[in-house]
C-alpha cells in the first residue's frame, strides 16, 4: 500500500514514565507513517513501547506519570499533540478508535451489551450533530454580535429514533459476524464467550466509524481458533468500512496473517519496518531474526527453537549506543558507542543498524 496519502505521520515522538526508579524512556524518536486503508502491525517484546505508543495516538497518555517529551502525530494534516482536550475528545472514539487487549475489562459489566453500543452510536450522533451546528452558526454569523456567538444558540436538529438506533445496533453486530444479535443485545459481558466480547468491542469501535482502528493485542486472551477468527475479521472489514489499523502484538504469527507492514520496536526504539512479506524473505535487523527464530515451524523435523540471549535493556538506563548490544551476535564496537540512525535500505524496507551503513 502507497503512503501516497498518509493518514496518520510520527515524527520524532518520545515518551518518558516517571517512576521509583527513575525516568523510563518507554519511547524514543518514532517516526512512523499509515496510509489509507492500511493494516500496519507494531511488533515487539512485552515493554517495548507498543502500547505506549498507540495511547498516544488517541490521546489517553497526556497524563503523569507519562510525559511526551517531543514530537508530534499529524492525524489528516492536523497535530494531535497540539490539541486541547475538548479539541482532541472529538477525534478520540470518533475519528480514531480502540480496541483494548481484555474485552472483560473493557466492557461495563452492569450495562446491556445493547446498551453499551448505543451509547457509542449516540457519540456519534452527538458529534455529527455539533458538526452541522457549527455550520448553521456559520451561516448565521451575521445575525449574531461576536458576544452573542460566545455562547452559540444550540440547533436541535433530527437524532435516530428508537427504532433506527436499534437497528443500527443490530447493524453493528451483524458486521461483526455476531449471530442471533437480537438476543446478544439483551445480555451482559460475562454472558458472552472472550471471542463474542471481542467482536462486540470491535463493533463498539466501528460504529463510530473511525478512519483509523487501534488494535491493541486484540487476540492475547483468546484461543487459536477464535484468534484465527477476530484477525480474519478485522482484515475482512477494513475494506467493508474503509478504515485503517494499527494491531500492536508481541507475534510475529499473528501479524504475518493480516498486516500489509510490519514495524518491529525494541525497548522504545523502531528498528525496522518493511513490508511484511519483505520482512518475512529477508529480516535484516538482528533482534528481528531473534524473532523469527522463536517462531514453532510444525514440522516434527524443526530443529529446537533458538531463544535470544540476556536481558532486555532496561529503560531507566541511559545510552548512547545500540540498545541491543548486549544481546546482539553481530555487536561491533561502535555498536556501543553511537545509536544507529533508521536507513532505508531498498524501497519501503527501513532498518536500525550498523550492518546496513552508518
Amino acid at each position: 500500500m502507497s503512503l501516497d496519502r498518509k493518514l496518520l505521520s510520527i515524527s520524532d515522538l518520545s515518551i518518558n514514565y516517571q517512576t521509583e526508579q527513575g525516568t523510563s524512556l518507554a519511547v524514543q524518536n518514532v517516526n512512523l507513517d499509515i496510509g489509507e486503508n492500511q493494516f500496519v502491525a507494531v511488533v515487539g517484546e512485552s515493554g517495548c513501547g507498543k502500547s505506549t505508543l498507540a495511547l498516544a495516538i488517541i490521546g489517553l497518555i497526556s497524563i503523569p506519570p507519562a510525559r511526551i517529551e517531543s514530537g508530534k502525530i499529524g492525524y489528516k494534516s492536523v497535530d494531535l499533540l497540539s490539541l486541547k482536550e475538548n479539541e482532541r475528545r472529538k477525534f478520540r472514539g470518533t475519528e480514531i478508535a480502540m480496541i483494548f487487549q481484555e474485552p472483560l475489562t473493557s466492557l461495563n459489566p452492569v450495562y446491556k451489551v445493547g446498551d453499551q453500543i448505543a451509547e457509542a452510536i449516540m457519540i456519534r450522533e452527538e458529534q455529527n450533530e455539533h458538526l452541522e451546528s457549527a455550520r448553521e452558526i456559520g451561516i448565521m454569523q451575521k445575525t449574531y454580535s461576536s458576544n452573542d456567538l460566545a455562547v452559540p444558540p444550540r440547533f436541535h436538529l433530527p437524532r435516530f429514533s428508537s427504532s433506527n438506533r436499534t437497528q443500527a445496533i443490530l447493524d453493528a453486530l451483524k458486521l461483526v459476524r455476531i449471530p442471533d444479535p437480537e438476543q446478544v443485545i439483551e445480555r451482559y459481558p460475562f454472558e458472552l464467550s472472550g471471542g463474542m466480547r471481542q467482536r462486540v468491542m470491535i463493533a463498539m469501535a466501528l460504529s463510530q466509524k473511525p478512519a483509523l482502528l487501534l488494535a491493541d493485542e486484540p487476540t492475547t486472551a483468546l484461543d487459536v481458533t477464535t484468534q484465527a477468527q477476530v484477525l480474519k475479521l478485522m482484515k475482512t472489514l477494513m475494506s467493508e468500512v474503509n478504515t485503517s489499523i494499527l494491531l500492536i502484538t508481541h507475534d510475529l504469527a499473528v501479524a504475518s496473517q493480516v498486516a500489509d507492514r510490519i514495524v518491529v520496536m525494541y525497548a522504545g526504539d523502531l528498528v525496522e519496518d518493511s513490508d511484511v512479506y519483505e520482512l518475512f524473505r529477508e529480516p535484516l535487523h538482528p533482534y528481528t531474526k531473534g524473532l523469527l527464530s522463536c517462531i514453532p515451524s510444525g514440522s516434527k523435523k524443526a530443529k529446537a527453537l533458538k531463544p535470544i540471549p540476556g536481558t532486555v535493556f532496561d529503560l531507566t538506563r541511559p545510552s548512547t549506543g545500540c540498545k541491543f548490544a548486549s544481546r546482539c551476535p553481530r555487536c561491533m564496537d561502535i555498536c556501543r558507542q553511537k545509536k544507529p540512525a533508521l536507513v532505508e535500505t531498498k524501497p519501503g524496507h527501513r532498518v536500525a543498524c550498523f550492518l546496513y551503513g552508518e
